[in-house]
């Protein structure tokens, strides 16, 4: 409905502009602009009180906000003007333009720069940078030559410069800050209000070209920006709100972004100073230009060779680190995998007091099963072990310490664990095409019998386990705590 009230609004505005005057039309163009701009800022603001919004993210759009009050702000103050312009016939100046669109400016730049980011090294930093420069100097030049220089001479003194100078830098500042959230890696922007916003920035940017005397054709496209804009907040509040908002995606190794910018810049220098060339001039731009094309095609080889290696060793790093901390034949965490959660189990008791129980768990049987059926009908065994108290602990930590011993990690009651891992353990299995069974003795020690001392904890657990064992004729029970 919003959106719908907004397209509204623009329409009438827009047929205002061909039926009533201009003193009596702009006014009414700027108080629709108003109301959008408006509705935005509160579509933001939603966005940034939505429950469960990241910290950084809801600060991004609280900063979004802050801007556009400003801009919303010199909004206000220029309609002002315009109706007092209306009224007495007296032209009045454009402060809103001249003076608070360039604080709104700065305000959209430090939320852009709020904007959370894959990055994390400076020179990945320092590479991000660059790009949006050379793409916002490459989008300046054009603005530049289309819009600015035929509106200002110097003549017309500073105040006047601000005043052009007002909308193609809104233009060129939300440009930048669509071309940062696109190098910049966090996908908190979705798709559609990327596009949305692009869209914006781009009627935004034409209607910067056409002359003040353009008629309707310059308002319905920025009020039809505008809606774009508000369109596309609208779409981000309900991704957000859904939870489908806000994935972390991997940064690009490069984009193709600043070397589009440069071309279109060295096509637009060729525009301009193309008409004053002669035959032996035009020979030198045509081989400069060959020249940085080869140069361009060259680098983005050389980009995405980088790419595809460093995509390669990432793959590589991923398997070293999986060999490091886990156990080849069972797929379970391994030794260093449980020493590292075991001292930060004891961490948390400290800090916490949180409890964190050591189930060390060993086969009754392994021994002869391996001698019966062999080593590998013993490794199969051991895998189907893995698999049965995986599906048992659930997402309690499981690792192999090393031949058929095994530990679990968990802070749910041991006891109960302890007797349902047993059970799964004992259940008849076929190795080989031949039956076999094993049982398992588990001893368990909790965080609060020694804190502060894991290799305590384990000798305790090895005690209670092995104090099972020994009892097993005796006492069935598979099952000790320490003591």
């Amino acid at each position: 409905m919003l959106l719908l009230g907004g397209a509204v609004c623009a329409a009438l505005a827009v047929t205002a502009t061909l039926v009533l005057p201009a003193a009596m039309a702009d006014p009414l163009v700027v108080a629709v602009d108003l109301t959008l701009i408006t509705a935005l800022a509160h579509v933001f603001f939603r966005t940034a009180r939505v429950p469960g919004l990241a910290r950084p993210t809801a600060r991004f759009w609280t900063s979004l906000v802050y801007a556009l009050l400003a801009y919303a702000t010199g909004m206000a103050v220029d309609l002002g003007a315009l109706l007092i312009t209306a009224g007495t016939g007296r032209d009045m100046p454009m402060y809103g333009a001249q003076l608070i669109y360039p604080m709104a400016g700065l305000l959209t730049l430090a939320a852009v720069f709020r904007y959370p980011t894959t990055v994390r090294r400076g020179a990945e930093r320092l590479q991000m940078g660059l790009d949006a420069a050379i793409v916002l100097l490459g989008a300046a030049s054009f603005i530049w030559y289309f819009t600015v220089s035929h509106r200002w001479t110097p003549s017309d003194g500073w105040l006047a410069l601000s005043e052009a100078l007002a909308l193609p830098v809104m233009v060129l500042v939300a440009g930048f800050g669509v071309v940062r959230v696109a190098l910049a890696g966090a996908k908190l922007i979705v798709r559609p209000t990327l596009i949305c916003f692009a869209v914006c920035i781009g009627l935004s940017g034409f209607a910067t070209t056409l002359p003040d005397d353009a008629g309707p054709g310059a308002a319905a496209l920025l009020l039809l920006a505008q809606l774009f804009s508000l369109g596309g907040g609208l779409v981000q509040y309900r991704a957000t709100e859904s939870g489908t908002a806000g994935a972390a995606g991997e940064r690009r190794p490069f984009s193709v972004l600043p070397y589009g910018a440069s071309a279109a810049a060295f096509g637009l220098l060729v525009v301009v100073v193309g008409p004053g060339l002669d035959r032996q001039r035009w020979g030198v731009v045509i081989g400069v230009g060959i020249l940085l094309c080869l140069v361009t095609v060259r680098q983005l080889v050389a980009l995405r060779e980088n790419g595809r290696l460093l995509a390669e060793n990432r793959v590589l790093t991923g398997q070293l680190q999986h060999q490091a901390w886990h156990d080849e034949l069972t797929g379970l965490a391994n030794r260093a995998y449980f020493a590292r959660h075991l001292a930060d189990a004891v961490t948390r008791y400290e800090k916490t007091g949180a409890d964190t129980a050591v189930m060390l768990l060993d086969l009754d049987g392994f021994k002869a099963v391996n001698d019966t059926l062999g080593h590998q009908a013993g490794d199969q065994l051991l895998r189907e072990i893995a698999a049965r108290l995986t599906g048992v602990a659930g997402g309690d930590v499981v690792c192999r310490l090393g031949g058929d011993e095994f530990v679990v990690l968990t802070s749910r009651p041991a006891q109960e664990l302890a007797e349902r891992l047993v059970a799964a353990v004992a259940e008849p299995m076929i190795i080989g095409g031949r039956p076999a069974g094993v049982g398992a003795s588990i001893g368990v020690a909790l965080v609060s019998d020694a804190p502060g001392d894991p290799a305590e904890l384990l000798r305790r657990a090895d005690t209670a386990m092995y104090a099972v064992k020994r009892g097993r004729r005796s006492e069935p029970a598979p099952v000790a705590l320490s003591q």
